[in-house]
């Protein structure tokens, strides 16, 4: 795998946020907002956000929670 130091920090700190995300993509995209919005705050200054065209993502049976 090619790397380089600009990569490197990016994958430890992807690893990080999995870390205290305990590896839950939900509690990763949430953690992530969250820094961002700070970023936001902090710099004065708004992201753009793309948008889903055409529909909504389709949840596969297997990640739907089990009802008891």
């Amino acid at each position: 795998m090619l790397t380089n130091p600009v990569l490197e920090t990016k994958y430890r700190t992807q690893r990080q946020l999995d870390e205290e995300a305990e590896h839950d993509v939900r509690n990763y995209m949430k953690n992530s907002h969250q820094i961002a919005s700070e970023i936001e705050r902090q710099y004065g200054f708004k992201f753009k956000y793309g948008s889903l065209q055409g529909g909504r993502i389709k949840v596969l049976e297997e990640d739907r929670p089990k009802s008891t």
